[in-house]
């Protein structure tokens, strides 16, 4: 039986595409260069100039590819950003003090008026989603600028951030809870979208970004928001 399962390796090896990379911790993509972007990522090619890990052709998934994902990734960009003005706008709220979710706290209005954190916001969604295949073939993790942007250009206070790394759940500190339920203590931080995050480096000779996190771009600030990331 041995000999059967080095077949089966052997042919896996062989059968793999050279260019495959992780999507969620899945071997689904592949390193694909830039050039069809105009058509393989309408929302997101601008804020992805590099050779990116998109969905693989899978014949048993038709719709398991980059423009499904691409416009998938544009209608929840919508979606969200229409249901936060929605609830930052809404006077009723605003005067009575509360939140969308009927809690004593008032709505902080971070999207409405706030072109950076729109861009922000959609710069987050489309390198999480499309992140960065390195020199290997391997894609890369978000760079926490990401992160750091993002939370700088929405107005969050330091208390609300999750760019940290995952010892106190991406937060800067351990959380403490004062909720008891069944005799237990209820914590309600979870991995913050992306996470783990990367640190960005940078060449010390020519001062430009080494590509070991996504985007990894220079002056990031010409194609949206946020300097280098």
């Amino acid at each position: 039986m041995s000999w059967i399962l080095h077949l089966w390796v052997l042919l896996a090896l062989v059968l793999s595409p050279l260019d495959a990379c992780m999507l969620d911790g899945s071997d689904t993509g592949e390193c694909t260069e830039p050039t069809d972007f105009d058509l393989l990522l309408p929302f997101c090619k601008a804020v992805v100039p590099y050779t990116a890990c998109l969905p693989r052709y899978q014949a048993l998934w038709f719709n398991h590819s980059a423009l499904t994902k691409d416009r998938f990734v544009e209608q929840m960009f919508n979606k969200l950003l229409i249901q936060r003005k929605i609830y930052e706008t809404n006077t009723s709220m605003s005067d009575d003090d509360t939140d969308e979710w009927g809690g004593s706290r008032s709505i902080t209005p971070r999207f409405t008026d706030n072109a950076d954190c729109e861009n922000a916001f959609r710069n987050y969604f489309c390198w999480l989603n499309f992140p960065r295949c390195d020199s290997e073939g391997r894609s890369l993790l978000l760079c926490r600028s990401v992160c750091e942007n993002f939370m700088t250009s929405c107005q969050y206070s330091s208390d609300l951030w999750r760019c940290g790394d995952p010892q106190y759940v991406n937060a800067r500190s351990a959380e403490i809870s004062t909720t008891w339920i069944d005799q237990k203590l209820v914590y309600y931080r979870a991995p913050y979208p992306g996470s783990p995050f990367k640190d960005n480096a940078v060449d010390p000779d020519t001062n430009k970004p080494l590509v070991v996190c996504t985007p990894s771009l220079e002056n990031t600030g010409r194609c949206c928001f946020g300097g280098n990331s």
